[in-house]
Formats: C-alpha cells, sequence, structure tokens
C-alpha cells in the first residue's frame, strides 16, 4: 500500500503544475472582533501564497483578487476570470490560504471542490486547512464538508450581526442611507444630521406645487426637459461619489421619476428607512418591506413640503386625480372624487369641448345589464358640491361640534392597545417580584435564586416602563400633531368660503375636505373627512 502511494506522490511531483492564486476579502472580513486589521489582507493573502508557489517550484500562471466581495456567493469577477482560464486549460492548480476565501456557502463550495474542479482535473489546495483534493491520504478533506458549513455559518452570523446593527442606528434616528434623495445632502461634520440643499430643493417644490395645481405627472417631467433642468440622476452624479455604470443613460425626466419624489415622506421631514430587506445572507434580491415594519422617524429634520401640502398631494395621487385621461380628453375639476352608486368611476360626455352630462362608467361599457344612465348634468354636480360645502362649513365652523376623530384614528387605536398591554405587563411584573419577595422571606427559594430572579424581572419591568415612556411620548405627538391638522383643515374651511366655484386653483382643498361624492341619479351624497353631528 505505500508503495501505490509513493508511486502516486511521484507521479504528482511530475505533473507540471500550472497555478492560479485566488485572494478574497469582503469588507465583513476587514476586522476583527476588536476592530483590528487581520492577516487575510489581499496583500498579506497575496505574499503568503507566492512563497508557497515558489518554494514549491509551480508556475504561477495568474494572481485573481477580489477585494471587497462577499463569499456566500460566486458572483464575483475574478473568480469568474479565473473559471474562463480554467475551460481554456490554461490552469490545473487553484490555491488559497484558507476554505474560506473560495466561499463561504457550503453548498456551492461543496459543488467546486468535488465537482467542478475534478470534472476539469484541477487540483485544489487550501493551505491553512491542510486541504489538498489529490492527497489522498489527506485526512483533512474528509472534514471540507464540515469546514464549509462552519464558514456558512460564520457568514450568516456576520450577517445577522450587521442587520442587527443597522436596524439600532434606524431606530435610534440615525441616517442609514448611502445617498439622500433630491433636494437634501448630508452634513460634512454630522453624516447623521441631514440637510435641505439650497442648490435643487426648489425644484421640489415646483414639481409638488405643478401637481397640487392639476398637472400630470407626464406634464410636470415634460415641462422640466422643455426647460433643461437637472435631473436627480445626474444631479447625484455630478455632486456624489455614486458612480452609474450605465454609459448611455439618457437622464432625462419621466413620470416614475416624478412619482417616486411625489411618495418620498422625506420632503415632509420624515426619515424612513429599512424599506427593503434582503431575502437571505446569500442572495442580493431586496423585497419591499411593509409600511409597518420599516423604522419611520416623524418630524425628523427639515421639510421641504409642509405637511399639509405632502398629505393634500398624497390624497391626489391615491385617486390619481390629475392621471385621468378618459380617451386622452380633458381631466374633470372633480376627477378621482366621484362615483356612481354602483362603485364605478364617474365619467362625463363632451359636447363641443366641453363637459355635459355625468356617465357611470360600468353603464357605458356594459349597458342595463349592470347599471342605469344618470341624469344629473356636470353644472348641477359642480353647483350642488359647492353649496353643501359651503352650507357646511358656514353653519358648523365655529361649533364644537365638528369632529375629527377620523384624522389617524386607526394609529391612535394601537397606540392605546400597546400602552394598555405595557401597563397590564408591568402589573404582573410587579406582582412577581412581590411574591418573590415572600417566597425568600418564607424560606421557599434561596438567596442565591431570588437575587438571579429578581435581577431578571427587574430588567424586565424597567425595559417595559421605557417602552411605556415611549408610547406616551408618541400618543403626546399625535394629540398635538392632530391639533395642528385639525387647525389646518379649520382654515382650508375658511379659505373654502372665499370663493364661489371649482377652480384648477382651488381644487386641491375639495380633497383635502371630501373624502367621496356618490351620485345616485340626479341625487349626490357627500362623504366629508370630518363628521358633523347634531
Amino acid at each position: 500500500m505505500k508503495e501505490l502511494y509513493d508511486s502516486y506522490f511521484n507521479v504528482l511531483n511530475e505533473i507540471i503544475w500550472r497555478v492560479a492564486i485566488y485572494v478574497r476579502l469582503s469588507r465583513e472580513d476587514e476586522k476583527d472582533e476588536k476592530g483590528n486589521g487581520q492577516s487575510e489582507s489581499i496583500e498579506n493573502q497575496i505574499n503568503f501564497l507566492r512563497k508557497v508557489v515558489e518554494n514549491k517550484g509551480w508556475i504561477l500562471v495568474d494572481i485573481y483578487k477580489d477585494d471587497g466581495y462577499t463569499g456566500t456567493n460566486f458572483d464575483r469577477p475574478d473568480f469568474q476570470r479565473m473559471k474562463e482560464d480554467i475551460e481554456k486549460g490554461k490552469i490545473n492548480l487553484v490555491i488559497t490560504k484558507d476554505l474560506s476565501r473560495l466561499g463561504r456557502d457550503y453548498i456551492e463550495t461543496g459543488n467546486y471542490i468535488e465537482r467542478y474542479f475534478p470534472s476539469k482535473n484541477v487540483r485544489y489546495i487550501a493551505v491553512n486547512d491542510n486541504i489538498d483534493t489529490f492527497d489522498k491520504k489527506n485526512s483533512n478533506n474528509d472534514m471540507t464538508p464540515f469546514k464549509s458549513v462552519i464558514n456558512d455559518m460564520y457568514a450568516k452570523d456576520i450577517s445577522n450581526k450587521v442587520r442587527t446593527a443597522i436596524f439600532t442606528k434606524a431606530i435610534d434616528g440615525e441616517c442609514i442611507k448611502s445617498f439622500l434623495p433630491y433636494g437634501y445632502k448630508k452634513d460634512v461634520n454630522d453624516k447623521n444630521n441631514i440637510l435641505i440643499d439650497e442648490n435643487v430643493a426648489d425644484i421640489v417644490k415646483l414639481i409638488f406645487n405643478l401637481y397640487k395645481q392639476g398637472k400630470g405627472k407626464k406634464q410636470i417631467a415634460d415641462y422640466l426637459n422643455e426647460r433643461n433642468i437637472i435631473t436627480p440622476l445626474k444631479y447625484k452624479n455630478e455632486n456624489t461619489n455614486y458612480y452609474n455604470p450605465n454609459k448611455n443613460f439618457t437622464y432625462k425626466w419621466n413620470q416614475t421619476v416624478i412619482s417616486k419624489i411625489l411618495r418620498d415622506r422625506i420632503y415632509a421631514g420624515d426619515l424612513v428607512q429599512l424599506k427593503y430587506t434582503k431575502v437571505n445572507y446569500k442572495v442580493k434580491k431586496t423585497v419591499k418591506v411593509s409600511e409597518k415594519e420599516q423604522i419611520i422617524i416623524k418630524n425628523h429634520h427639515p421639510a421641504i413640503i409642509d405637511r399639509n401640502t405632502f398629505e393634500t398631494v398624497q390624497e391626489m395621487l391615491d385617486k390619481k386625480a390629475n392621471e385621468w385621461n378618459f380617451y386622452n380628453r380633458k381631466r374633470h375639476l372633480l376627477t378621482g372624487l366621484v362615483f356612481c352608486k354602483c362603485g364605478s368611476r364617474i365619467t362625463y360626455n363632451l359636447n363641443h369641448g366641453k363637459f355635459s352630462r355625468c356617465v357611470c362608467a360600468s353603464y357605458k361599457k356594459y349597458g342595463n345589464a349592470y347599471c342605469s344612465s344618470i341624469h344629473l348634468h356636470e353644472e348641477e354636480l359642480i353647483q350642488k358640491v359647492t353649496e353643501s360645502l359651503r352650507n357646511n362649513i358656514e353653519k358648523y365652523l365655529h361649533m364644537s361640534d365638528l369632529d375629527f376623530s377620523k384624522l389617524n384614528k386607526s394609529e391612535s387605536e394601537d397606540s392605546k392597545k400597546d400602552i394598555l398591554f405595557l401597563e397590564k405587563k408591568e402589573e404582573s411584573i410587579s406582582k412577581i417580584i412581590s411574591n418573590l419577595y415572600e417566597d425568600k422571606v418564607n424560606g421557599i427559594i434561596s438567596l442565591d435564586t431570588f437575587s438571579e430572579l429578581m435581577k431578571k424581572y427587574e430588567k424586565q419591568k424597567k425595559e417595559c416602563m421605557d417602552n411605556l415612556e415611549v408610547l406616551h411620548k408618541k400618543k403626546e405627538n399625535m394629540r398635538v400633531e392632530k391639533n395642528i391638522e385639525t387647525d389646518s383643515i379649520k382654515e382650508i374651511m375658511k379659505q373654502v368660503l372665499s370663493f364661489n366655484e371649482i377652480t384648477d386653483d382651488n381644487r386641491s382643498l375639495i380633497f383635502k375636505l371630501i373624502d367621496k361624492i356618490i351620485i345616485d341619479d340626479r341625487n349626490i351624497s357627500i362623504k366629508y373627512k370630518f363628521n358633523i353631528s347634531g
């Protein structure tokens, strides 16, 4: 048997080994737990492996290095280049400092070691792990799958630690964004401090004002392109270290860019973070998380757009008030608000370029089988809406029975439930602590057990009290915001009293007061955003 092994190694020694040195370093690998640079640095890996190759008398074909690439996948530039050279027959030996430099995904790493390399008659050596796929006497080869699993678990652990650190920063109100949206910039002295970028803030204001006035997203984009106003991506390219790899990219405003700006809460002063998350630590793909899971801190930084304007625009966007193009015709003043009793949208017949009779969209498409015709004319609709608004506002504006309870109702209810839950939990923990004292006095538990349990429940109680304090502050802030919003709507009501008809200039005020208008033949019913009692 020994003779067979000796014969085998004589054959290995006679082979001309054309070597690929492969080195890799991810950002997570750069520092150890104490924050010190590790010996795994790219330069140190190369120097170490060069000496191994020189001592063995092998031929070094090339050095392949992926600096800043994770080991959880093999989509790395120089690794792929090395594969191409293997396919061309330039390489028959791949050497790394240890197995984790090749990869940390145990499935893919195993695939390369046990399938790909052998199929190409390529020898693989991980020096520090004493792995040599052509050394049949080497018992360490049998441990390769286990080491791959450990490396994979390490990658998962690092990923979880990074996620936790990012989440903690977001909770604390620290800005974790690499780049801020158009209109904002980071403070050079404090990266967590968000400042208004006065160079382009007026463009953001212009976009919101144009939409509020009734312009559609395409119209706004065309308006900005005609005036050669710089786009967000081009501005980011010119003023930050952001790099756009697409050399042929056309820097033009479009509906998507306009929509993204109109929807971004950062312009109202809110910091919204962790909107997306990776599927897992091995996959680059990200998915959007629900709003409840996002970290949202209201009034975090100076607002470019006042809260009232921002929320009005959101309502108009939700109702697609500026995007209605029935056969590419004119947009009606109340588009997005008016519906038939069957639930379908209301469209309008045109007569010599002017709106005339109201029409149920389903009736127009499906006929009597679905709905019925409406005899209300467009002029009557406008008149009835205007009269209803003026009458209700004049009657109730200065009375105490205006109920704005709809505002932030669900958020307020959730806050109350959380406070009630924590109060009950705090009460329960206090009872447990009281019982512990009795058990200690009666000799039921030892002093050590008592001390250990007390530490545990005191900690839980403190956490509970801290969370209660946060929720009470949140509740108070909501109350203040609600009062501000109520005053804002009352101010809007006063503005409504000053006009006699609905026009493009004042239609955004209507969206702030009315939730929905329902037509039943010649009759209308209006659902307001405030409740009127009495």
